[in-house]
């Protein structure tokens, strides 16, 4: 009980530290999820509220807003329910209280109404449904519709309406596969689980198939802004908007984007360059106080201020309050993606100077979008400046540039990834800082590996929740070559080697790797993990880094077979200098041996494998601090 007193306090200690630094996955793009629950008799009370967990879990993944994702629930039987609109609840907090107070209502199975009433009601603009937003419809039910022609019929209509997406969940053997089938966009957006119970193993893939992730990787972004005599007024200001709208949804630092504002008219000037405001506010302050240049539209102009003032380090002199010069070096990162948008609402006057502009660009390795505004802009030229015809935009006037800026950050998220390794990146550096990429929590990299037990004790559906946990984990942090690296490792009588740090550059590859981890069963022979680790895990050739915080992760539920191997191995492992956590599960656990192996000689230990999710704040912020 001491134990768990003490871990709960720790929990509460770092969870401001962890809420800080937890970004979440599905925080950039906007979505309108709506919730359809199957309230039927055959669901039972126990099932539908298995219903509410499963999609309050769900919700947790995203953060909410006007902004960003927007939730509505509807309920099913006999007739239909409305719970609560996509504009009812404006954050995370009060859609989680709104999907607890939903209520079971028994009755037959009229599937059909639900759909209908979703497309007739829940997704329209007076209730909260966004235009050009992606909308996905969540219908989970687990028995076949009253009416399968209506039902039919009412998710063909549906599919019909723009940019909808339907996913079908079927829960046990009572299930209309077909039925199922048609109700979903499809195949890859249907699924069957055999019992509610089951209804947990789904959320994972059902968030990774809704989340639209932002690229990991820091990027540099400059904006281009047409100043020309045209753009006066409110043209201007809707220009310089919509660059507010399209930098704040992401995060502005030196580790992750950085943000510059060119704008060209007879001439062209640098108004904003790359880090040189410390914070997100002052970056806006500073956009919105960019003045307008009047004149002719000189495009050339303002593509060569980009090649030669903003993405190349230069050194500028800035005029301090008592006026002295300070002279400061401005420019992009050497291992940035690097994105130029460029807003016209014309033809240049020099096409040829303007197409040579552009090619330079694009010899820098450096994606141009070109947006074009209003009915003056000439298509073929929009399509010189692009680096190619996907990367070509056009609105009828400056007021309709909102309604293609989260079509924008999409491009923009899909761009922030490495570059491919035969690619050559610009040989222009920057003298800014040292630190050149983003870290998931701190300053360091950390070279992370899960020593898993895989024994007898554990059981099957106790291995999975391992398993589970783990992913849970790895999915919290910005995962690659110059950030944190997962290894994992599992050990029963022999010890098995899942993967290691290097064999995955990427999330994505990561969590559908630890998802493939398989149970062993066998004995308890935890010296073998740790001598695999020491020996095999933690070698530059399998990826560990010498600038790296070392951590392993052993989660056990029992005694090993040689606890004098046990403690010798684990005393290594700490000579090296490696951070090892130690986390017991279970009663049949000893803790004077998790007490050996842990670094600190303080294991965390919790009472059964369902709670382990209740450790993950206090193991995220140790990673997050680099283990210090």
């Amino acid at each position: 009980m001491a134990s768990r007193l003490l871990l709960s306090a720790f929990v509460l200690a770092h969870l401001g530290f962890v809420l800080a630094v937890y970004k979440a996955e599905c925080d950039l793009v906007p979505a309108d999820f709506v919730f359809l629950l199957d309230s039927s008799g055959s669901e039972t009370e126990k099932g539908f509220k298995t219903q509410l967990a499963f999609i309050s879990n769900f919700t947790a993944n995203f953060e909410v807003g006007a902004n960003k994702a927007q939730f509505a629930a509807v309920t099913f039987s006999t007739g239909v329910h409305k719970d609560f609109y996509l504009n009812e609840h404006t954050d995370q907090a009060s859609v989680l209280g709104a999907i607890n107070k939903i209520q079971y209502r028994d009755g037959e199975t009229y599937t059909d109404q639900g759909l209908d009433f979703v497309r007739n009601n829940v997704l329209q603009e007076n209730h909260g449904a966004r235009p050009g937003v992606a909308k996905y419809v969540i219908v989970l039910t687990d028995g076949r519709s009253n009416d399968n022609s209506r039902t039919v019929q009412a998710a063909t209509t549906l599919h019909k309406v723009p940019n909808v997406t339907v996913i079908a969940i079927g829960i046990g053997h009572a299930i209309d596969r077909n039925e199922l089938h048609i109700i979903g966009t499809d195949n890859n957006h249907t699924f069957v689980v055999n019992n509610f119970d089951l209804l947990h193993t789904l959320e994972v893939e059902l968030v990774d198939k809704t989340c639209k992730l932002c690229g990991d990787y820091p990027a540099d972004i400059a904006f281009l802004i047409d100043s020309s005599g045209s753009e006066y007024g409110t043209n201007f200001d809707n220009e310089k908007n919509f660059v507010s709208m399209v930098a704040n949804e992401f995060n502005y630092s030196y580790n992750d984007t950085l943000i510059a504002v060119s704008q060209f008219s007879t001439s062209s000037r640098t108004d904003i360059f790359f880090n040189q405001y410390p914070d997100k506010a002052g970056l806006m302050n500073a956009i919105a106080k960019i003045h307008w240049l009047n004149g002719e539209s000189n495009t050339h102009l303002g593509l060569t201020e980009l090649a030669h003032h903003v993405f190349t380090s230069r050194q500028h002199t800035i005029h301090t309050h008592g006026h002295h010069n300070e002279h400061v070096t401005y420019g992009p990162r050497g291992d940035s993606a690097k994105i130029a948008i460029v807003l016209t609402d014309g033809r240049s006057l020099e096409p040829d100077q303007t197409q040579r502009a552009a090619e330079r660009l694009h010899h820098m390795g450096i994606e141009v979008f070109a947006i074009g505004i209003g009915h003056s802009v000439d298509r073929n030229e929009l399509r010189i400046i692009a680096t190619d015809s996907n990367h070509v935009y056009q609105v009828p006037s400056t007021n309709d540039l909102d309604s293609i800026h989260t079509t924008i950050v999409d491009a923009i998220c899909k761009l922030k990834v490495p570059p491919p390794t035969t690619t050559p990146m610009p040989t222009t550096t920057t003298t800014i800082a040292t630190t050149t990429v983003k870290q998931a929590c701190g300053q360091k990299p950390a070279d992370i590996v899960f020593l898993l037990d895989a024994s007898e004790s554990e059981e099957a559906e106790g291995f999975a929740q391992e398993i589970q946990f783990v992913y849970n984990f790895a999915r919290k942090f910005h995962i690659g070559p110059q950030n944190v690296q997962f290894s994992s490792v599992t050990f029963s009588t022999t010890v098995r080697n899942d993967f290691f740090l290097n064999t995955y550059n990427n999330r994505h590859n990561v969590l559908n790797a630890i998802q493939k981890i398989n149970y062993m069963q066998g004995g308890t022979n935890t010296s073998y993990g740790l001598k695999f680790v020491r020996e095999n895990s933690f070698q530059p050739q399998h990826g560990a880094r010498t600038n790296a915080t070392k951590i392993v992760i052993v989660i056990t539920d029992g005694q090993s077979a040689d606890p004098v191997t046990t403690k010798h191995e684990a005393q290594l492992l700490h000579n090296q200098g490696i951070k090892v956590y130690a986390v017991g599960v279970g009663s049949d656990v000893d803790a004077s041996e998790l007490k050996s192996i842990s670094s600190d000689g303080t294991p965390i230990l919790v009472t059964d494998f369902s709670l382990l999710h209740d450790i993950q704040a206090s193991l995220e912020t140790a990673a997050c601090h680099g283990g210090t």
